[in-house]
């Protein structure tokens, strides 16, 4: 099944800048990277999908539907670069919020999986970056979507964690999600099943 199709798919912002027209396709359970310098596009490409943001040329579905800002986060969960945590709420509560579905013991599985659950009753503001990304990262996988876009993941990441993630990404298309990573990453690009180079103008 294919959880996106975009074709001739494009975006810009000013003149050349964003992203010229390119196709992309991700099928359940494939874990697929978007690979690009910085100003080639790749996160205008998840915010398209995400339907952050319409097309400006090209046709795209996601879960054979227009990309819409009111899709329930079990049809596609975002992962973006601003990690967006609820701060008024705890780690456990970011996720849990995400995954209403799921049961208690369904989201410790997740936190001990990003290695976050010894974090759950913390705030975001006492927790460091690197463990707010793997909340972030926790948060979209416990509502067990049909895709996740995830933009730089393992951004704030050493390498064991970088690791961390990875396995849990894979873990998640193993359940049948299709996952878009927009990463400069080494590590998550060696664990992808394609690569796909976004080249700018």
């Amino acid at each position: 099944m294919i959880r996106i199709d975009a074709r001739g798919v494009s975006h810009l912002w000013d003149g050349a800048i964003g992203l010229h027209p390119i196709d992309v396709t991700v099928g359940a359970g494939e874990l697929v990277v978007v690979r690009g310098r910085s100003g080639s596009g790749k996160s205008t490409l998840l915010a398209l999908l995400a339907g952050l943001c319409d097309t400006q040329s090209g046709t795209v579905a996601v879960n054979d539907r227009a990309p819409a800002l009111d899709t329930p986060w079990t049809s596609i969960a975002l992962v973006p670069q601003v990690l967006a945590l609820a701060i008024e709420l705890s780690v456990g509560e970011n996720v849990t919020d995400s995954a209403p579905h799921r049961t208690p013991a369904e989201i410790r599985a997740v936190l001990e999986l990003l290695d976050v659950d010894d974090l759950a009753q913390r705030t975001i503001a006492e927790i460091s970056m690197g463990q707010q990304q793997r909340v972030a990262v926790a948060r979209a996988i416990a509502a067990a979507p049909a895709i996740i876009l995830a933009d730089e993941p393992t951004s704030f990441q050493d390498d064991v964690h970088t690791g961390t993630v990875v396995q849990a990404l894979r873990a998640s298309a193993a359940e049948g999600s299709g996952i878009l990573v927009a990463t400069h990453d080494a590590a998550v690009i060696s664990a992808a099943d394609r690569v796909i180079d976004v080249v700018p103008r």
